[in-house]
């Protein structure tokens, strides 16, 4: 069994039991993982997210998602000026 440590988007920390390697990676591809906390499905192993690189991902991938809950004729405008930024 493999006990891996995760983090969502948010920065919500939990623990996860897997089978394998691949258990966790398929289980993942497939959105069967989520926080929770949160039901987020953007989770990560934790050490990862505590890189700057790792951080700046779940930054982006929390500002997409709040583009992707905006009208869709203004989720255009707003996504090319986070592509600027």
């Amino acid at each position: 069994m493999y006990d891996l440590k995760l983090e969502c988007e948010a920065g919500h920390r939990f623990e996860g039991l897997f089978d394998t390697e691949k258990d966790y990676i398929e289980r993942l591809d497939q959105g069967e993982i989520c926080c929770p906390v949160c039901d987020s499905e953007f989770v990560m192993r934790s050490q990862a997210v505590r890189s700057q690189s790792g951080r700046a991902l779940m930054q982006l991938i929390q500002s997409l998602k709040s583009i992707s809950d905006l009208k869709v004729d203004r989720a255009g405008d707003l996504f090319f000026k986070l592509l600027l930024d």
